[in-house]
């Protein structure tokens, strides 16, 4: 039997010994303080649970009803380090394609991730490192890449739990030795190897666990013995209906081992606001439930999605509204793939959403040149805009009448801005000005050069 935070409103000694018969996890208080700082609790408290049902081999759920009545699925996500045989042709890589507006494409520039710990934490953190790249710089604070999240695994060295090679990703899972760190962590405290059940490292060497702060897994609960996680597995807890599963409306039971609650704990411990975090079928599975047009609205809002398959966590980066194709990565190479929104991917059909939204980051600008020199005849320029995060939208506007902006005059994110500019007349140079998302390009062109002997041959 697991240990599971025993929560303060939990404590009754009837409640206590129904945990321990009925062989839901009871929790330590000493890890009771993550949750500390939270909303006053929902204090309604398990009292049933069904048969623990293997879907797949990577994928189990379990009932539970609560003193309310209403009753929650657990929905546990062990997806596999590599992926299932026989879906090579399925799996094909295709190029994430430039957003245009004008076919219905919108995609994400988010890094790709391969497996380790777990496909939920990878998951977790190809989307944290998204915004540690947009806005939200304190998201990873190690030494890589100058403080900057990279765009894939390949900074890290690889590693063996003696039965399988993985990467390193700090972001999902800290390890002893690896960017910087000197002491156990993530990996260390928690990893056994792949699907193990059995007490953690440091449990069964009765050491300390390590505190948490720069890796999400540790939030999300990712392999981790206490909350009833096998080795590479996390756990999601949904209606089965339609309805979103707030995370303000989560049982404390539910909200220590829930994944997605997990997100939003890590985002806060890295000093940033959540406004939206809940679970959600997806409407293939559920009439009314997440739908296509609801996952291009986060896409459009410049946020990843996590899509959590029946066995497997994966991010949606993009979508092509012919045929409503979804772009994702999927935790095991550092391609994009895609399918169509409702259907299955490796065997797994898709099953819910983790939503996690920020608090929006104040936008920043960059342009680039800031200033040009031209000569005395027309002709044409451009000023690339650089933003410091996704969603931030600007204006382009000219402040003299011989430069015309002719081509981006708004826009959102990263884009450019396309201007032209008349001949000059005889006399001085001129300078003129664009603004452009608050910032000023200064345009100087040469004078026009008079012909010192046209007096002559007039007279």
């Amino acid at each position: 039997m697991s240990r599971r935070f025993a929560k303060a409103a939990l404590t009754a000694a009837a409640l206590f010994f129904f945990f321990l018969v009925s062989g839901l996890p009871v929790v330590s208080a000493q890890q009771a303080e993550h949750s500390a700082g939270e909303a006053a609790p929902v204090t309604k408290v398990p009292v049933a649970r069904g048969t623990l049902k293997q879907v797949n081999k990577y994928f189990s759920t379990q009932t539970i009803t609560f003193s309310d009545g209403i009753s929650l699925e657990r929905h546990i996500i062990n997806g596999p380090p590599k992926p299932p045989p026989g879906y090579e042709i399925e799996r094909t890589a295709v190029a994430l394609p430039e957003a245009d507006q004008a076919m219905a494409v919108k995609t994400l520039s988010v890094p790709a991730y391969r497996w380790v710990f777990g496909c939920s934490s990878v998951s977790g953190a190809m989307i944290a490192a998204y915004y540690d790249r947009n806005g939200y710089p304190n998201m990873y604070t190690g030494p890589t890449g100058g403080g900057v999240m990279p765009l894939d695994s390949s900074s890290w060295p690889t590693w063996s739990d003696g039965y399988q090679t993985y990467p390193n990703l700090p972001l999902a899972a800290s390890h002893k030795g690896v960017d910087g760190r000197t002491s156990r962590g993530t990996i260390d405290d928690y990893w056994v190897q792949y699907g193990s059940a059995t007490a953690d490292p440091y449990i069964a060497n009765g050491w300390t666990q390590h505190a948490w702060g720069d890796a999400i897994g540790d939030y999300m609960k990712t392999s981790q013995f206490d909350y009833d996680n096998p080795d590479g597995a996390t756990t999601f807890w949904n209606y089965y209906s339609a309805k979103k599963l707030a995370c303000s409306s989560m049982p404390d039971f539910v909200k220590v081992s829930d994944g997605t609650y997990g997100r939003k704990l890590f985002y806060e411990a890295r000093g940033y606001a959540v406004t939206d975090c809940y679970n959600q079928l997806t409407d293939n599975m559920y009439a009314g439930g997440f739908s296509f047009a609801q996952y291009k609205a986060e896409i459009d809002a410049g946020r990843p999605v996590m899509l959590n398959f029946e066995g497997h966590s994966m991010v949606g980066v993009g979508y092509n509204d012919t045929g409503n194709t979804v772009y994702l990565h999927d935790t095991w190479d550092y391609s994009t793939h895609s399918i169509t929104w409702g259907d299955g991917y490796s065997g797994m059909e898709l099953q819910s959403v983790s939503i996690v939204n920020l608090q929006p980051a104040a936008c920043t600008y960059a342009i680039s040149p800031a200033s040009a020199a031209v000569g005395e005849s027309s002709g044409t320029g451009s000023v690339t805009v650089t933003p410091s995060g996704s969603g931030c939208s600007w204006t382009a506007k000219s402040n003299a009448a011989w430069i015309r902006v002719t081509s981006g005059s708004t826009g959102t994110d990263s884009g450019m801005v396309g201007y032209s500019y008349t001949a000059s007349s005889p006399g001085a140079q001129r300078v003129g000005t664009i603004t452009i998302a608050g910032k000023t390009f200064t345009l100087t062109q040469k004078k026009k050069i008079g012909l010192p002997w046209l007096p002559l041959l007039i007279e």
